[in-house]
């Protein structure tokens, strides 16, 4: 038996908690005649000349038998570990134990502000930074391209080179006042908020669907956008305003029935992978609000009414691009690549208004061939 051996077996020894003290007594005993002999038979090996290797391979049944205990104890403890947690998520699930749970975590948080100041992290969509991820790094050198940008060209007619060759790889934003002439959404007076409503009320993909991000000034009682639907749903509700992003797929392929793809846009423009709703009915702050995006080609569609906007550059830029603001109007389409650019907004003063937003993912060297 080698040295590491023989340690193992010495840390092996605990006393046991069940019985009494005769019995452990008796037990300790035994433990240190097994030790005792242990070390007489390392000894009596030593002597006799054997080498480490061929004492591991006389001990190997004792090691085997150690591993196999050990890889029980290390089983049981994570199968008792796993049956924890399942219980206490079980538990979350009851809506009782949800409250006192949400009721107990507020009070200590409270508590806790003594000692530890939390409230900005309220604010972080994320709490932990990951290395790995995070904002694109711009420079001002970056910032070159926005300098000049004094106004939002208002355009109709455009093709796919001058977009992408006078704006996107310039970072130049844009209206489109054309694209939408002919969309099914535009030729009829029957859309409204049900058929957003329906969508996602009547879909079973969509019913249980939970928005990436939402913000509304509506309190329903729960945070599901289903709860919220029915509650705008209410003729009784008003001065109300909602933005949701959706990023689950099928809400995602399913709003798109609802907008097309521009004609400034070829087909080799990948389709959207993130889309939003905003809605409002007889809101009457002028409050912007801030919309979270991915980062590619932002394109907004205003299906009805209008939506006041703002266009800030990021930091660094901030310090030598101006601020760019405008109304979209129904049939219209804000373009904008959102790379020095962030996005904020409020709906329209006293009146119905729908916008659906796109975000698609955008090469930053794109080149025309």
């Amino acid at each position: 038996m080698t040295p590491a051996m023989n340690r193992n077996v010495r840390t092996s020894k605990k006393p046991t908690t069940a019985g009494s003290e005769a019995e452990d007594t008796e037990i300790g005993e035994k433990l240190s005649r097994i030790d005792s002999e242990l070390i007489s038979f390392y000894e009596f090996c030593e002597q006799m000349g054997f080498t480490p290797k061929e004492m591991e391979d006389i001990c190997s049944p004792l090691h085997d038998l150690m591993d196999k205990k050990s890889c029980k104890k290390i089983f049981k403890m994570a199968l008792f570990s796993v049956l924890v947690v399942l219980g206490l998520y079980a538990s979350c699930q009851l809506t009782l134990a949800t409250v006192h749970a949400s009721a107990l975590g507020r009070i200590a948080l409270i508590k806790a502000l003594s000692l530890w100041d939390w409230r900005h992290l309220f604010y972080e969509s994320c709490l932990v930074e990951n290395p790995f991820f995070g904002d694109h790094a711009i420079t001002k050198d970056d910032c070159m391209t926005c300098e000049t940008v004094d106004s939002i060209h208002v355009l109709s007619n455009l093709d796919y080179e001058m977009l992408v060759e006078n704006y996107l790889n310039r970072d130049i934003p844009l209206i489109v006042v054309d694209a939408m002439d002919q969309w099914p959404v535009m030729l009829t007076d029957e859309f409204y908020f049900d058929n957003i409503t329906d969508l996602y009320l009547s879909d079973e993909k969509l019913s249980d669907t939970v928005p990436c991000s939402m913000l509304t000034n509506l309190r329903t009682g729960s945070s599901e956008l289903r709860a919220f639907l029915k509650t705008i749903n209410n003729s009784a509700v008003s001065r109300w305003f909602v933005h949701w992003q959706n990023c689950d797929i099928h809400a995602v392929k399913a709003l798109r029935k609802f907008y097309q793809r521009p004609y400034f846009l070829p087909n080799t423009v990948s389709p959207a992978h993130f889309n939003s709703v905003f809605m409002s009915s007889d809101y009457r702050s002028t409050n912007m609000k801030k919309v979270d995006l991915d980062y590619g080609l932002i394109m907004m569609f205003q299906l009805r009414g209008s939506t006041v906007f703002q266009l800030s550059p990021i930091k660094p830029c901030n310090e030598s691009c101006p601020i760019l603001s405008g109304d979209l109007n129904q049939g219209e389409i804000l373009v904008f690549k959102n790379y020095v650019w962030s996005f904020n907004y409020h709906p329209g003063l006293r009146t119905d208004n729908i916008a659906i937003l796109s975000e698609t993912a955008w090469d930053q060297n794109v080149q025309i061939k």
